[in-house]
Order: C-alpha cells, then structure tokens, then sequence
C-alpha cells in the first residue's frame, strides 16, 4: 500500500499523457533572436569598447572649459599655484582658438611619462585634430598645459 495515498489513473503524469503545445509562430522565434542578438551586441560593445581614463575625462573637460571661454570651469582642474596664472586673457586667446574648431568629439591619451606625470592627447573636433601636452601633479592636478593646432590652422 502506497503511504501517500492510491494513485490516480486520471492524473496525466502517472497516466503518461501530456498536452500538446502549439508550436511557436515563425515571426516570434525571429524576434526573440534578433533581441538575443541585439543584447549580445550591447553587451560586446560596452566590455569591448574604449572607455575614457580619467586622464582623458581631465583632457577633455578642460578643453571644453576653454573653448567655452569658462575661466571657473578652467580653474577647477588647476593646482593652487598654476590656478592664479590662468586668467581671463589666457582662456579667452584659447577660447579664440578653439571655437572655430567646431564641436569637440572625442580625447585619446597617445603617450604618458608616468615618471614626470606628463601625458599626451589628440583631441578631435568636428574641423581638426588637436595635440595636447598635460602635466600633472601628484594630486592629478594641472600644473603645465599646451597644444598644437593642425596643420591648416
């Protein structure tokens, strides 16, 4: 005698019977692929994808600062003794220059002296590629900034 109880001959698991399913619709199987797809994709890109250093986040929004005319935007990225240097002259003659080089799209560090804590960027726009040279000090602060403009500036 069974402790549970007698078997039902009813029930389909005991009974072997289980119900069909419709099978899944054609489009709906390519829609669940293509959104597989699509999330493996973002996925992939996101790991993959280069992701700006803080060096470069510095860099570019620094520069974005000057093209701005933004003294105070400026300052905030400077040491003590380099902030009272910069002044609304400086920024305005960088400002000059980087406005007609439209929109700034991306910053790429190219080289870095770890020992002297200078690193190196080109920084496009949408009508140039510029190169910047940057000096750090220990706190990640500018201490030393200059670029070169491109070649038909």
């Amino acid at each position: 005698m069974n402790p549970a109880g007698p078997a039902s001959p009813a029930s389909p698991a005991i009974a072997g019977r289980t119900t069909a399913k419709a099978p899944m619709p054609q489009s709906r199987r390519f829609l669940i692929i293509a959104l597989i797809l699509i999330i493996g994709y973002g996925v992939a890109h996101s790991v993959f994808s280069h992701h700006d250093t803080t060096y470069e986040k510095i860099a570019g929004q620094m520069t974005q600062a000057l093209q701005n005319n933004d003294l105070d935007g400026v300052e905030k990225f400077q040491n003590a003794e380099t902030a009272t240097q910069v002044t609304h002259a400086v920024v305005g003659r960088d400002a000059d220059v980087f406005k007609p080089l439209g929109k700034l799209k991306s910053v790429r560090e190219t080289s870095a002296d770890p020992a002297r804590r200078i690193h190196q960027f080109d920084v496009t726009f949408d009508k140039g590629v510029v190169h910047e040279t940057i000096r750090f000090d220990p706190q990640d602060k500018v201490v030393g900034f200059k670029y070169e403009l491109p070649a038909s500036q």
